[in-house]
């Protein structure tokens, strides 16, 4: 599989990354033996950068790779994992939850570790309990070769963060849907124009990428029907050239062996697949059978629905008629926030700009995705 020199770190990284959040699962866990030949086959196939998280499979995934990994020379793979900056009420939590997870890691030091997905919120943690400092600690002690943050808030907040400290990478998430319709070029652009190298996550976002209604996906298919509807995602994220790694949680050995097919000889996205891509956003645009923008206006709800997010759950399974995406996404909205919570009551009408019928449109949506 491809690397990928990385001049400010002096080492060369595999083009795709592990990402350790969505292995395969067997009665609620993960799937050990399944897990484990993943693990094996990629790292037997040159992807030997693994990216974990204390939270993880309900706080699992980290235990798993201390099982896993040690069976392969230290120096034969990165690893990585963040700091579950929430748990933090007072200075020596830091210090407490990075030796644990080193204990379940079972390793001396992580690769690359990060500040777990920061906001305006998580940077006054940050601030308060000096924890750029205690980043810094660690990489002088050896224990930490890279520090850096992935980061989900707006662009201003990015350029505060990298303006305040020096950072040796960061993480964020590029994709070409949100690369315009929620600005990642512009965080993108904040951190190519400082020389920071960019770590992507969810280059699929989370699957909606992966596949599409039929009338959308024929784009693709038209134009090169061997290429998996995923590749074209990552292939176009991969190609820009401040990516140093990017990340993909798979789930099964198909997933994983069509990714690393993606970055064996890699091919950057020409401009005439940039134009099949922008057809395919194009017509994703389109399909909005709720109008809803997410302009939040309708919120809060008294009774606790999440007006906007269910709304966005029905749309994206409407671009996509992917099903198992659509109840896992609609799971993920939290019982007490679910569109059956609705009670008709009608104080969300008047605020809409679209003048949505709300209630009308949430009995659909929990009609509909729960006879999935």
């Amino acid at each position: 599989m491809d690397k990928k020199y990385i001049e400010k770190f002096g080492l060369e990284l595999p083009k795709l990354g592990f990402g350790c959040m969505r292995f395969p699962v067997k009665d609620n866990k993960i799937d050990f033996l399944q897990a484990k030949e993943m693990i094996n086959h990629a790292i037997s196939s040159g992807l030997n950068y693994f990216d974990t998280a204390y939270n993880y499979h309900d706080e699992e995934s980290e235990r798993f790779l201390g099982k896993v990994l040690p069976e392969f020379p230290r120096e034969s793979y990165f690893l990585t994992s963040k700091l579950p900056i929430w748990k933090v009420e007072k200075e020596d939590d830091a210090e407490k939850l990075f030796n644990e997870q080193l204990e379940k890691c079972n390793t001396e030091y992580f690769d690359f570790y990060l500040l777990h997905s920061m906001g305006s919120k998580r940077k006054e943690i940050m601030d308060k309990f000096n924890l750029y400092d205690f980043m810094l600690k660690k990489k002088l002690e050896g224990k930490v070769k890279h520090i850096g943050f992935s980061f989900h808030d707006t662009n201003e907040l990015l350029e505060e963060m990298v303006s305040q400290h020096e950072w040796d990478f960061v993480q964020l998430q590029i994709n070409y849907w949100d690369w315009n319709e929620n600005d990642a070029k512009g965080a993108y652009e904040i951190l190519e124009k400082r020389n920071i190298p960019c770590f992507v996550m969810e280059p699929v976002r989370g699957g909606f990428l992966a596949s599409f209604a039929q009338a959308v996906e024929k784009h693709f298919k038209n134009y090169d029907s061997n290429k998996s509807t995923a590749s074209w995602a990552l292939r176009w994220v991969a190609s820009l050239p401040n990516i140093a790694i990017v990340l993909s949680g798979m789930s099964n050995l198909t997933q994983l062996n069509d990714n690393m097919a993606t970055f064996t000889d890699f091919k950057p996205i020409t401009n005439d697949e940039l134009k099949v891509i922008d057809r395919v956003v194009e017509d994703l645009r389109k399909i909005k059978p709720i109008p809803c923008t997410a302009c939040r206006y309708c919120m809060d709800c008294p009774h606790g629905v999440d007006i906007p997010g269910n709304f966005g759950v029905y749309n994206d399974y409407k671009k996509t008629e992917n099903k198992f995406l659509a109840i896992r996404n609609y799971n993920f909205i939290g019982e007490k926030n679910k569109a059956n919570n609705c009670l008709n009551c009608g104080e969300c009408l008047s605020k809409c700009p679209q003048h949505i019928n709300i209630p009308e449109e949430l009995e659909k949506v929990n009609t509909e995705i729960n006879s999935l």
